[in-house]
């Protein structure tokens, strides 16, 4: 048994965020064609991916490299009642097969990460139209000088840095920033490690002296815990750009 998956792929969410950061986010994209379509890179068990589908009339291609999430972001659009325009697709986000400017909106929640920050914007850059737009959400330093366990807790990330940095990385890849605005500390907890601190309760009948399933139970903890500590130094913030229509 996969009992990661058992315990953060049972969640509302597959990391921080919330539909009104989903919707504050695409609000900041102007002049979108009435039928745009949409690529969700990483769409986990796909919330975000529904209310991109409520917010605009367009279609939504959804790629997850877990058939798992794929299953979930399915269930969640016949629920919503917009299945009808979603399209999905099993497929690893560092193996994407897609033609160049095939989309007028590459998305990606908490899932950039997975290809780093500069090397995910690139590949999106390529795959994006000119004039469409990227949105995605990335873990930012909001203080100066962060604590130990922070920084241990970061350091399988290098990429982790300021907004400011983050900035100049977009603008370096030539895109033009829209916009950012930093996660509050509900969209961590609410969907994510509220529900996760339930599953482990759950899952702790099941699986005690599983030293496999306690490993697993032990780091979500430790990163529950660590967040509740040093939350005013870290955080994921929301970055949305455009790609100019003229590439020099």
């Amino acid at each position: 048994m996969n009992y990661f998956l058992e315990v953060y792929g049972r969640l509302p969410r597959a990391g921080p965020g919330s539909d009104e950061l989903t919707r504050q986010a695409f609000k900041t994209l102007p002049l979108l064609p009435d039928i745009p379509r949409i690529l969700d890179v990483g769409c986990g068990p796909g919330m975000q991916t529904v209310e991109l589908l409520r917010n605009c009339s367009g279609s939504v291609l959804a790629l997850d490299v877990l058939p798992e999430m794929i299953d979930r972001t399915i269930a969640e659009a016949e629920r919503a009642g917009v299945s009808d325009r979603l399209e999905t697709v099993v497929q690893d986000m560092k193996k994407m097969t897609f033609p160049g400017s095939s989309f007028d909106v590459i998305w990606s929640e908490g899932a950039i990460y997975n290809l780093g920050f500069e090397t995910g914007l690139k590949a999106f850059k390529n795959l994006v139209k000119p004039g469409g737009y990227v949105a995605v959400s990335e873990a930012v330093w909001l203080k100066p000088n962060p604590p130990v366990g922070a920084v241990e807790f970061w350091e399988d990330y290098p990429e982790i840095d300021t907004i400011a940095a983050k900035l100049e990385v977009v603008k370096r890849v030539g895109y033009e920033p829209l916009s950012y605005f930093v996660f509050p500390k509900s969209a961590w907890t609410e969907q994510y490690y509220d529900p996760m601190e339930k599953r482990i309760a759950e899952c702790e009948r099941k699986w005690r002296g599983i030293s496999d399933a306690e490993a697993v139970f032990s780091e979500a903890r430790n990163e529950i815990s660590l967040f509740r500590k040093h939350s005013d130094y870290f955080s994921y913030a929301f970055f949305t750009m455009r790609k100019p229509k003229q590439i020099g």
